[in-house]
């Protein structure tokens, strides 16, 4: 499967950076266009720099329910309830660093809409459990600059539906300019990660007796231009073999690609090193991050910066 990431102004397009760059592990979604697309009937500043329990996100009351905004709903909200968090690694030129506001609903005029977080940049919200709109299990939410809801504030629009019982990591990033459109300064990109459900997503699913660390590097494919990079464990000599590689054939890092790492359980210093030369020695490019291991565990690694000499990694653990 080709992971699409969905970028504002409706624009698509496949990545496959990197030597046998094939696992992915983005879901099937629809985004609504961050340019006023419309898509379904409605139914309604610290940067962390290596761990996103450190990242400032505030959450309003009564996030769980499929209503609650400043006026009525379109529709009766819907039982399935899923956990989202939300990652704000946006940059661009107009907006390198911003906090990001999250909004429940479709769009900053829907009645229903209500604020889920405000995420500083470079961190992660907590889990925040939401329900859907209607009977159908459809749910909607949109980034925004934080401070306005005004489509020139707006970063994307996104919709799910649930069928009960996700948990969901949505990583807000910077999108490329496309020529002639008419797309907001604040207008980006995204990706959706689905921790739980394998029929959805088998890249997360953990390695009995090993630790598995999924790393990312689609919120820098326009900061560095071409990037592409291997992972090792900093103070080892190779570099680490993902999922499905073998001697000759190893997978590089880059493009909309999450790639996942079996290690040895124990705490490890994570590093990106260029694909070329290919070594995984000395100081890494990117990194180092510490990430706890355990067995069984499952972690994401996603790299992030406003430019190539500020690129950091932020390490999120995924819930049992």
């Amino acid at each position: 499967m080709i992971a699409v990431v969905r970028r504002a102004g409706g624009h698509t397009r496949p990545s496959l950076r990197g030597r046998n760059c094939v696992v992915f592990a983005t879901s099937v979604i629809l985004l609504l266009a961050a340019c006023g697309g419309g898509g379904s009937s409605k139914p309604a500043s610290a940067p962390s720099n290596n761990s996103g329990d450190a990242g400032a996100t505030t959450t309003t009351s009564g996030g769980g329910d499929g209503g609650g905004g400043s006026g009525s709903c379109f529709t009766k909200p819907g039982t399935q309830t899923a956990k989202v968090r939300f990652v704000n690694l946006f940059t661009n030129t107009a907006y390198p660093s911003t906090d990001i506001d999250v909004w429940q609903g479709y769009g900053g005029t829907d009645p229903c809409a209500k604020k889920l977080a405000t995420v500083k940049y470079g961190s992660a919200s907590d889990y925040i459990d939401v329900t859907a709109a209607d009977s159908s299990g459809n749910w909607a939410a949109g980034a925004y600059v934080t401070g306005s809801t005004a489509d020139d504030h707006k970063i994307i629009d996104q919709s799910e539906t649930w069928k009960g019982g996700e948990r969901v990591t949505i990583v807000f990033m910077g999108s490329q300019s496309e020529a002639g459109s008419n797309n907001a300064p604040s207008s980006g990109a995204d990706q959706t990660f689905y921790e739980s459900h394998s029929d959805i997503n088998s890249t997360l699913d953990a390695v009995p007796g090993k630790g598995l660390i999924a790393i990312g590097a689609a919120s820098i494919e326009y900061v560095v231009k071409d990037g592409s990079w291997n992972a090792g464990i900093v103070g080892q000599s190779k570099c680490l073999t993902a999922v499905g590689d073998t001697d000759t054939e190893k997978t590089s890092i880059g493009g909309t690609s999450l790639i996942p790492y079996p290690v040895d359980p124990g705490t490890v210093s994570i590093g990106l090193y260029l694909s070329d030369p290919g070594t995984c020695t000395g100081t890494p490019a990117i990194g180092p991050a510490t990430v706890s291991a355990d067995a069984g565990s499952r972690t994401l690694v996603f790299a992030y910066g406003v430019d190539p000499q500020n690129l950091e990694l932020l390490v999120l653990p995924v819930a049992s």
